[in-house]
């Protein structure tokens, strides 16, 4: 039995209905309730390592400063100044920082213990957890779309990156693997490019909805599959979103699974995880690989 977990960044509960997107609505659904901690609304790394660990963020602690981490002690000193700024502030300052000093900030990564600490269990890309490296490149996009690339290369990146994530959930099915857990910030990226253009919006959200059936339909018998997002997204034509800034994050997290019953909150996603999650060990296999001829061919020291 494998269950898959995808993190769908700014997943809004909301939306799917406006949008009527029916991949989205598995066997139980709904809100979720989220938090907000350094900033007005719900910040993604300090959230999905809540998700993960079951812990606050003062206790994991990926959050304010720690949710972006400098080689240089000037530039993580910086970092912590602005730990309170929005999401887009952050941004546009970090932008800044890298076209002038080539330094890059790492999402931070707590030492807490995870759902994905178990035996069986995988991870890919998820914020404060595994390789923020997904997450920077998807920033790196959102802030290149801000500044006027071109809508079909972000588009193309995007979803190259998108396919990418749901490829690598899609093949762990095939795998002895108990638990897979995958962050996609497919919809955060184009909420906040996208937030006035409902049409565009509503093309993405159908774009991810096809994704997401094709792993519902991988599926074993026994397998399951849990939808979760941190947030939402603020639009322009969302009738709740009257007199608010659109592209900001909203409240509307969401969660859908294909089990009986769905997580409330987002501090309760590990208990509902390890609830239903067996232990899956493996017997170790040694790969004989040619080493001498690998060497020679300098792929080994």
């Amino acid at each position: 039995m494998t269950l898959v977990v995808l993190a769908l960044d700014a997943l809004d509960a909301g939306l799917v209905e406006h949008f009527d997107i029916e991949a989205f609505r598995l066997n139980s659904g709904g809100g979720i309730e989220t938090f907000a901690h350094t900033q007005d609304t719900p910040y993604t790394p300090e959230v999905w390592a809540t998700v993960a660990t079951g812990l606050p963020p003062e206790d994991h602690g990926v959050t304010g400063a720690g949710t972006s981490e400098w080689d240089s002690a000037v530039l993580s000193a910086l970092s912590r100044v602005s730990g309170r700024f929005s999401e887009s502030t952050r941004g546009t300052l970090g932008g800044f920082v890298r076209r002038h000093t080539g330094e890059r900030e790492r999402i931070g990564e707590t030492d807490a213990d995870s759902v994905f600490d178990r035996d069986g269990a995988v991870v890919h890309n998820w914020p404060g957890i595994h390789d923020g490296s997904y997450l920077q490149r998807a920033w790196d996009l959102m802030n290149a779309a801000s500044e006027g690339a071109p809508r079909h290369e972000f588009e193309r990146d995007l979803f190259g990156l998108c396919a990418g994530q749901f490829g690598w959930a899609r093949e762990m099915l095939n795998h002895p693997v108990s638990l897979a857990g995958v962050h996609v910030h497919t919809l955060d990226a184009a909420g906040h490019a996208y937030a006035d253009d409902e049409a565009a919006l509503r093309r993405v959200y159908g774009r991810v909805g096809a994704f997401v059936a094709g792993i519902e339909a991988a599926l074993g018998p026994d397998d399951d599959l849990l939808l979760l997002s941190d947030h939402g997204m603020r639009t322009a034509f969302y009738p709740g979103d009257e007199g608010e800034d659109p592209a900001g994050h909203s409240w509307r997290a969401y969660a859908s699974t294909t089990a009986d019953d769905h997580p409330t909150s987002v501090f309760e996603v590990r208990e509902w995880i390890e609830a239903r999650v067996t232990d899956t060990r493996v017997e170790r296999e040694e790969l004989d690989m040619p080493t001498e001829r690998l060497r020679e061919l300098g792929y080994l020291e």
